[in-house]
């Protein structure tokens, strides 16, 4: 299977862009926001977690993502 890269790109800024305006968003939450099926969202996440744009975080109601603390 091969993955558009200029497409995960494209999704991955507009879920980047949804991250601004929240301070944390589960994934049912941006799949809502962005209008993206699971596939492409999850391809968006893992190419934003790859550029430490976004962080990953469990807490005790689930999983969610934010965008990464830059640390000096």
């Amino acid at each position: 299977m091969a993955f558009n890269l200029q497409c995960i790109k494209k999704n991955s800024l507009k879920v980047y862009d949804i991250l601004l305006r929240y301070t944390r968003c589960s994934f049912s939450e941006l799949q809502r926001l962005c209008e993206l099926a699971s596939t492409d969202l999850c391809m968006a996440l893992a190419q934003l977690l790859k550029e430490n744009k976004i962080e990953q975080v469990s807490e005790k109601q689930g999983v969610y993502y934010r965008l990464a603390i830059a640390i000096k």
